[in-house]
């Protein structure tokens, strides 16, 4: 997984001895530094220790690398991520190991694909066995969307080098290519400045010893090396003007506003710790710009930097106001502290002032301005990559996001909620010319009735405990299942503008997500997989989609599509999961293994619980084709 678009197979093994592995080494050295690195991270170093593999015999693969790939310069050798030629093609036929692949991107997949043909068993004399079944193989291959990635909040949790370098491996096997690192939020800031050492300082957590939870720039420049090599790139995201560090609002560096105990509430921030930019004083944003400088040398393959954009309350920011009347003013609307309510119509983030409004409306009227301003501030003139923010900054703020000369490539907004049925505003056909986009969605609706609650899609920890902030049961969004991501199309909306071509083709991808609330290095693994190869195919190979219509109101999908797709997916999602818990990886079960062992007991058992008379599906009828 995923599937490759083309692939023809046989029925017999070709066994793989030392020398034949040995032969793959010696070609990858001959083709160069580039490819030689490539191999051995996503091909040589995951297979067992060849002391223990058995016999080899003769030599009888002979190996052929196609093209001899670029040297790899950092920030020279940058490209958009439309521009990133990740197709190849790999054969294994009469003896002969033929890998078509024109860049490190590509050469990173076909040696992910050799990889997953390998069948490792073990002989009586406790010695490796190491095959290829199903030879003869040839494969074409290439991504339907260029962006498919997962979302690491390494803010509210800290996430050790070691493990995100596991996490990397793990993606990289199944063509993820983005690792987006949420590195700032209320609870911390993670990342070492060279030129502002007192934030990680003041604003990291702290281990046992008091040393500082926080990420080096040698660190950050060795953990995106490690990911290049396996085909895959890391976004750093400096969230804002909402979700600061909340300990930046006092000495000695007093960065924050709306920040202090007292402003915890659900006046100022959606979940606390509450915080907020002082965005009005050129210090803070100055910081900011000279952070993003950084992280635009370090991150040199990230295909965008992400400059946050969420969830901004009216009241954290009227706090950051130089005038005080109109502080004063906002603060009597829009908390319940003063007298009024975060929730009131005025108080909420819109784009555009309702014509038949009497009342002012703090954004549009007051605060989207300098919220555009803000941004314009933090992003350098100079920077050479294009930046991504939350789809809010647009829809709910009228942002335009910074374009630099510098950098031709579209800005990118990612889509984090699916907009209510009878959303009036959000984003438009112009925007889709003005910005690539990415889903990400955290619900989705369900079945043919719009009212049905949200069901959880791109958010893997949503269902997986009880709410910390309310201490009720469960969490804010349920459980996303495996069926909505690999089965819905990625690129459906609520709002019709969102289904012209202009739009669909403004898709680059999309990005599931876990976040640090209630999760950590011991429990993460196994929310994001198995169902994150799941999204995995999905976004590379595009296979028939659904859209949530085609769902039943208890989210099941029809009968049909059950028996075309998902039955030979779970089957092979089956066997992903062995293969991690062979390797001592923790992750999620999708049914008993008795299941995996003998799928057709569980599959008759399962079909008289689908819907018996589904309707023809919109989205179903399209075939698995580039949306770019």
């Amino acid at each position: 997984m995923p599937q490759a678009r083309s692939h023809s197979s046989g029925n017999t093994i070709f066994q793989i001895g030392l020398t034949d592995l040995n032969a793959i080494k010696s070609a990858a050295v001959a083709a160069g530094k580039e490819t030689e690195n490539i191999v051995n991270a996503q091909l040589l170093m995951r297979l067992p220790d060849y002391d223990h593999l058995g016999p080899a015999g003769a030599s009888k693969l002979t190996v052929q690398f196609l093209h001899i790939l670029p040297t790899w310069q950092g920030a020279a050798s940058w490209q958009p991520i439309r521009q990133r030629n990740e197709t190849y093609a790999l054969s294994i036929d009469n003896g002969i190991l033929t890998i078509d692949a024109q860049s490190s991107w590509a050469l990173a997949n076909a040696m992910s694909t050799l990889y997953q043909l390998l069948e490792v068993k073990k002989s009586d004399g406790n010695l490796l066995q190491l095959s290829i079944p199903g030879y003869p193989h040839n494969i074409a291959d290439s991504p339907a969307f260029p962006h498919r990635g997962l979302l690491l909040d390494v803010a509210r949790t800290f996430y050790p080098v070691s493990w995100i370098k596991d996490l990397i491996v793990q993606l990289s096997e199944f063509k993820l290519n983005v690792l987006h690192l949420h590195l700032t939020d209320t609870s911390a800031w993670t990342l070492e400045v060279e030129k502002y050492p007192e934030l990680a300082k003041h604003l990291s957590y702290k281990d046992l010893s008091g040393n500082d939870m926080s990420y080096s720039r040698e660190q950050v420049r060795d953990m995106v090396e490690f990911a290049r090599i396996r085909g895959v790139s890391l976004v750093p995201e400096i969230d804002g003007p909402a979700h600061a560090p909340a300990l930046a609002t006092v000495e000695p560096v007093q960065l924050t506003v709306a920040a202090s105990a007292e402003f915890s509430t659900g006046d100022f921030a959606v979940e606390a710790p509450a915080g907020t930019w002082n965005f009005t004083s050129a210090k803070v944003t100055s910081l900011i710009a000279d952070v993003f400088r950084q992280l635009g040398s370090d991150f040199s393959t990230a295909p965008y930097l992400h400059v946050g954009g969420d969830e901004p309350r009216a009241s954290s920011l009227c706090e950051a106001l130089t005038d005080a009347t109109l502080k004063a003013q906002c603060l009597k609307e829009c908390t319940a502290k003063y007298g009024g309510s975060p929730y009131a119509a005025n108080c909420a983030p819109v784009a555009k002032k309702p014509v038949d409004a009497t009342q002012k409306f703090w954004f549009p009227e007051v605060l989207n301005s300098k919220i555009q301003q803000y941004f314009d501030a933090i992003v350098p003139q100079e920077l050479r990559l294009p930046v991504a923010a939350w789809s809010g900054v647009r829809a709910d703020m009228d942002v335009s996001l910074p374009h630099r000369a510098a950098n031709p490539s579209k800005p990118v907004l990612q889509l984090w909620e699916f907009p209510e049925s009878n959303a009036t505003a959000g984003l438009t056909t112009e925007d889709c010319q003005n910005y690539d986009l990415i889903q990400s969605s955290a619900t989705h609706p369900q079945g043919k009735d719009p009212t049905v609650a949200d069901a959880g899609w791109m958010y893997l920890e949503c269902g997986a405990g009880q709410n910390w902030i309310s201490m009720a049961q469960n969490y804010w969004c349920n459980r996303a299942s495996w069926v909505t991501l690999y089965s819905q199309s990625i690129t459906q909306h609520y709002e019709p503008s969102m289904a012209t071509p202009q739009c669909q083709k403004a898709f680059v991808g999309a990005e599931i997500a876990i976040w640090g609330e209630i999760t950590g290095p011991g429990n993460s693994m196994s929310l994001i997989f198995p169902r994150a190869v799941a999204l995995a195919e999905r976004a590379w190979s595009n296979p028939k989609a659904l859209t949530w219509q085609d769902l039943s109101a208890a989210g099941a999908p029809p009968t049909w599509y059950w028996e075309q797709h998902l039955k030979d997916a779970l089957a092979r999602l089956n066997t992903v999961v062995e293969n991690f818990e062979m390797r001592g990886v923790g992750v999620s079960r999708l049914q008993p293994k008795f299941c995996k062992d003998h799928p057709e007991y569980c599959t008759n058992y399962t079909l008289p619980y689908l819907p018996k008379t589904p309707e023809k599906p919109r989205a179903a009828q399209r075939q698995a084709e580039p949306l770019i």
